[in-house]
C-alpha cells in the first residue's frame, strides 16, 4: 500500500496549478489504493515493456509499485511516491516527459491547463513508471501501448472513472498568453475532473 503521494510543486509558477496538483495526489492516493486497481494490474498485457520488468509478473509489478522503490539513486522502499513536477509551454503534441537521470516530471502546461485531474494523473503516473524502471519504444510503435507505463494510464484512467464517478469540481486557471505578457491575465473555470 502506497502510505504517501506527495507532489512536490515547487516549481510551478501558479497557485491554480498547485491546486490542481493537490487534487491530483489525493485522486492519486484513493486510486492507487483501491482493490480495483491491483485487479486491473493483475490483468495488464505487457509485450511491449522495453525494461527489465517485461519478464516478471503482474504482481511483481503491482509490488514495485506499491513499494515507491524509484530507481534513481538508488533509493530504497519506503511504500511513498515522491513526485517532482515542473512547468513548461510548447506546441509540440508532448503532454509531458521526463528523463532517467533526473527527479522531474515536466508537465506541458498547453494541455495541463484544459486537461482534467483523471488525465493528468494518468500523465503523471507514466512518468512516475519511468522513475520506477519501467520503459517502452520511443517511436509511436505497435507494441507501445503495451508497455506497463502505458497499460497504467489505460488501469489508472478506468479506475479513476469508477471510484471517483462524474462528481464534477472546477478549477481556476489563469495565465499570461505570450503575446500579451504584460497586459493581461486570462482566467477561466475547467472541471477538475
Amino acid at each position: 500500500m502506497i502510505t504517501k503521494i506527495t507532489i512536490d510543486a515547487s516549481k510551478i509558477d501558479t497557485q491554480e496549478r498547485k491546486d490542481k496538483l493537490e487534487i491530483v495526489a489525493q485522486e492519486m492516493h484513493r486510486v492507487l489504493n483501491s482493490t480495483i486497481f491491483r485487479d486491473k494490474v493483475m490483468l495488464m498485457k505487457k509485450h511491449g515493456e522495453r525494461s527489465k520488468w517485461k519478464d516478471k509478473t503482474n504482481l511483481e509489478i503491482y509490488n514495485h509499485i506499491m513499494s515507491g522503490q524509484e530507481v534513481l539513486n538508488g533509493e530504497e522502499v519506503d511504500y511513498e511516491l515522491d513526485i517532482f513536477v515542473d512547468d513548461y509551454f510548447s506546441l509540440k503534441r508532448v503532454i509531458g516527459y521526463t528523463y532517467p537521470s533526473i527527479k522531474t516530471i515536466f508537465v506541458n502546461t498547453r494541455y495541463f491547463d484544459k486537461r482534467n485531474t483523471r488525465d493528468i494523473g494518468s500523465n503523471i503516473l507514466h512518468e512516475t513508471g519511468h522513475k520506477l524502471g519501467f520503459s517502452h519504444d520511443f517511436r509511436a510503435t505497435k507494441d507501445r501501448p503495451y508497455s506497463i507505463c502505458y497499460q497504467l494510464n489505460k488501469v489508472y484512467e478506468e479506475c479513476h472513472n469508477i471510484l471517483m464517478g462524474t462528481v464534477i469540481s472546477k478549477v481556476k486557471v489563469c495565465h499570461r498568453s505570450w503575446k500579451t505578457l504584460w497586459l493581461k491575465k486570462y482566467c477561466y473555470w475547467i472541471d477538475a475532473r
